[in-house]
């Protein structure tokens, strides 16, 4: 089969485009024929070998990519409720012990024409959602399906704020909260231009974390009070700021720390007003049936950025170091 691959870490020239071995399914797996995937910052950290994803040598070549979808073409023993044909997405974190792995990083990934993956980390896709739209959910989606609607709890009358909003995480998030949960949305981002198409994408307020100050600017949208909730992909850069801005019994909620892992914590603040900080990781192959559903049924959408062919994996690779981008990068592979 066809697949994208490394050798060893390096930039993104390191990629290379060739045959690798098919996969067979084991017992309790199933076969798909991947028809798209999506790039998302662990497949960049991966192939850099950065942020805990380094790998021993004997791990190689090892393919790229986790978040996938398309057709199964073959069921494994012991697999019940899924049948040749169905089209499917992947959950990319498999549920292993005594840690989960991601598909990727720390198993063979889903860069390539066929990928094996257990049966209970694929969900039915309906026909009305396409197999680009079906690869853009999963790593964006379920960690902030799960900061909005399982742990934050977010409610129709709150208002919550989207960091980095033209990010992966950030686009999901501003759909979550308005097409499911009909929220306020405040988003956060760097340009005219991002800021513009935050707005198409439903937010309601936005805030150019260049040339304002984000806690002032909140006070101002929320008339002093305060966001209830926090949807953080980023880490540090906005951490004081945007946790000084929780409005009483507000949430914050972490996801990623694209911009550096540590910041200080006002812990008066945390019990003073009932704050809650809390992180997650991914989320569950029922929280993506939940998600997919949403999106067969039009409230959510996967932001595109582009669409290429798997030959072209390296060039995007360089284009979202640049973070110049708003949305995912989504290859087509069959």
């Amino acid at each position: 089969m066809k697949a994208a691959f490394i050798r060893q870490h390096g930039d993104p020239s390191s990629i290379e485009v060739g045959d690798m071995p098919d996969p067979k399914p084991a017992a309790g797996e199933v076969l798909v024929r991947v028809r798209a995937a999506s790039i998302n910052r662990l497949d960049l950290y991966t192939r850099a070998g950065i942020r805990g994803t380094k790998q021993a040598d004997d791990q190689f070549p090892r393919i790229l990519g986790g978040d996938s979808a398309g057709d199964i073409v073959e069921v494994g023993n012991g697999v019940a409720g899924l049948t040749v044909g169905q089209r499917v997405v992947i959950n990319p974190l498999l549920s292993t012990t005594p840690f989960p792995k991601m598909m990727g990083t720390h198993v063979q990934g889903a860069y390539a024409e066929l990928v094996a993956v257990p049966a209970g980390n694929v969900v039915p896709i309906a026909d009305t959602l396409s197999y680009v739209q079906a690869a853009s959910l999963p790593t964006v989606f379920l960690p902030t399906w799960s900061i909005i609607v399982r742990e934050g709890q977010l409610q129709q009358h709150e208002t919550a704020m989207v960091l980095s909003a033209s990010s992966g995480v950030g686009t999901a998030a501003i759909q979550i909260i308005k097409g499911v949960i009909g929220a306020e949305c405040i988003a956060v981002t760097s340009t005219p231009e991002k800021i513009q198409k935050a707005h198409e994408l439903g937010a309601d307020h936005s805030i150019n974390y260049k040339t304002e100050d984000l806690a002032e600017r909140v006070k101002e949208i929320t008339g002093g009070r305060g966001v209830d909730l926090i949807v953080d992909s980023t880490g540090a850069l906005f951490f004081e700021a945007a946790y000084a801005s929780l409005a009483r019994g507000g949430r914050f909620g972490t996801c990623g720390v694209t911009s550096g892992y540590k910041a200080e914590i006002h812990l008066g603040q945390l019990f003073s007003k009932e704050l809650k900080l809390f992180g997650v990781f991914m989320g569950s192959t029922d929280e993506l049936g939940q998600i997919a559903d949403a999106a067969g049924k039009g409230q959510l959408k996967g932001a595109i950025h582009r669409e290429l062919p798997l030959e072209e994996i390296a060039d995007a690779h360089d284009e979202m170091e640049r973070s110049d981008h708003f949305g995912k990068f989504v290859v087509r592979v069959a």
